[in-house]
């Protein structure tokens, strides 16, 4: 496992262990389901890591058993972390807006968008083997309207005159610009497999830097903005 994993996790729990400290110290119930959502983040990555332990080739019966079936790939871990990510995000805002228009749009997003993966699946079969064609670019349009009707409702509302104040500011500006440098990117991940030692070091690079930029927003919407829920 390279460092920039490794360096990803940590700072991953470092913006969990943050919007827990946030919630016990506030009791902000909308940020509730965001902050369980961190932590089920770092359950999949987790768990993924078994992936690395299957390059080996031990002698071990279970092991064996693992490497040839379906779980020799986590590819199926992270097509429930996309799914979980858009139920995720559509019922944080859903609750965070008050417009109606707004919360229907988010709805209707959602469920559309889970019931199309879960067909595709089950008519594919390729749920263990190969994630949703064309998933980031569904996920980051998905996620940038989400974003969109927060930042209409807000400069709509008395809010934006205390704006900096709230969490769910830092965390939608981070979760915007994560999906916008993300999808780009995979544009080009077809050449990801191939003997392309440049393109797979600057992948590494990019999804290294874009990942402590987008954890390091959630951990200072908590850490920051904690001092205005107290006061």
């Amino acid at each position: 496992m390279s460092s920039y994993l490794v360096a990803i996790h940590i700072i991953e729990l470092v913006a969990a262990l943050a919007g827990t400290y946030y919630y016990l110290k506030t009791t902000d119930t909308q940020m509730k389901i965001f902050i369980w959502y961190l932590w089920f983040v770092i359950f999949i990555e987790t768990v993924g890591m078994y992936g690395y332990l299957l390059q080996n080739n031990y002698d071990i019966n279970w092991f064996i058993w693992i490497k040839n079936s379906v779980f020799c790939s986590n590819t199926w871990l992270y097509n429930i972390l996309s799914v979980v990510s858009v139920l995720v995000f559509g019922k944080f805002y859903y609750n965070i807006l008050n417009q109606k228009s707004s919360r229907i749009i988010i709805k209707i997003s959602t469920i559309i968008y889970t019931v199309f993966t879960i067909l595709y699946f089950m008519l594919s079969g390729t749920f263990f083997y190969m994630s949703l064609p064309y998933n980031m670019f569904l996920e980051t349009f998905i996620v940038f309207t989400f974003v969109i009707l927060y930042y209409k409702e807000l400069l709509q509302s008395d809010n934006v005159l205390i704006f900096y104040k709230l969490p769910v500011f830092y965390i939608s500006t981070g979760i915007l610009l994560f999906y916008l440098c993300a999808a780009p990117l995979f544009t080009f991940d077809g050449y990801f497999y191939e003997i392309n030692n440049s393109f797979i070091a600057f992948r590494n690079v990019f999804m290294f830097a874009i990942n402590i930029f987008l954890y390091s927003c959630f951990t200072f919407a908590f850490l920051y903005t904690i001092q205005f829920k107290k006061q």
